[in-house]
């Protein structure tokens, strides 16, 4: 029911962004719903189950396209300068509208001139991680390592500007260590040189980590957010 909800909302917004010129029903063609970040992240996951149920609800092909680079910003200047017509929509997360026009000189869109918001989706934390070789089994061991003479560990992020990135050094400035970022194009190639020991730790939100986690391979020390996660009720909150 909550998919149906989203998306008849979607359906609506998209029929009065095509305005009253469309000759034909809509939808009488495709609807492409960009997704600004990787593959395998939390919001490509999520992406491709709205879009399903979309297509069900809408009796249209919708169709993902993934869009990834510059923290979010080339999917998201693609949608803000496409066609007004009710055919594009665009999947985002709050990090990307909310931080990235401060964050970027020039960002290439307008949060709020460029885009009608039209639901909330859901909300996850994200976590930090590390690998299991990685000396640290709890948090407070892990602060303790940081802030230790000559310590010098890196962390994985998705990319400069994503808010993996920016929880890094807001832990950083929090805690006093000085943790060195490492990014890359996607949380998914960020995980994969955790999980080959390349590096030692990766902030990624949950969705994209539980199942490395539930397996043994990465190591959960942390979530962020005030509560803790149902699915990880031993794991402290930053």
């Amino acid at each position: 029911m909550r998919f149906r909800a989203l998306a008849l909302l979607s359906f609506a917004a998209a029929l009065i962004a095509a305005g009253p010129a469309t000759a034909q029903p809509y939808p009488s063609r495709p609807v492409t719903l960009i997704v600004p970040q990787a593959a395998g992240g939390t919001n490509d996951i999520v992406g491709r189950l709205v879009g399903q149920k979309l297509g069900e609800v809408m009796n249209a092909s919708v169709v993902v396209d993934n869009r990834p680079g510059a923290g979010g910003n080339i999917g998201t200047q693609l949608v803000a300068k496409g066609p007004k017509d009710g055919y594009t929509l665009l999947m985002t997360i709050s990090s990307s509208q909310a931080i990235n026009p401060a964050l970027y000189k020039n960002a290439g869109f307008d949060p709020v001139q460029d885009f009608k918001p039209v639901g909330l989706i859901g909300a996850v934390p994200n976590v930090l991680l590390v690998n299991p070789s990685f000396p640290a089994k709890d948090f407070n061991e892990f602060l303790k390592l940081a802030r230790e003479k000559g310590a010098n560990y890196q962390y994985a992020s998705a990319g400069n500007g994503t808010l993996n990135h920016l929880l890094g050094e807001m832990l950083n400035s929090m805690a006093g260590i000085s943790l060195q970022h490492v990014p890359y194009k996607g949380v998914a190639p960020a995980l994969n040189d955790v999980l080959g020991g390349q590096l030692p730790i990766v902030f990624a939100s949950l969705p994209s980590a539980l199942s490395h986690i539930k397996a043994g391979k990465l190591r959960a020390l942390a979530v962020s957010g005030d509560k803790r996660s149902p699915v990880l009720p031993d794991v402290p909150t930053i």
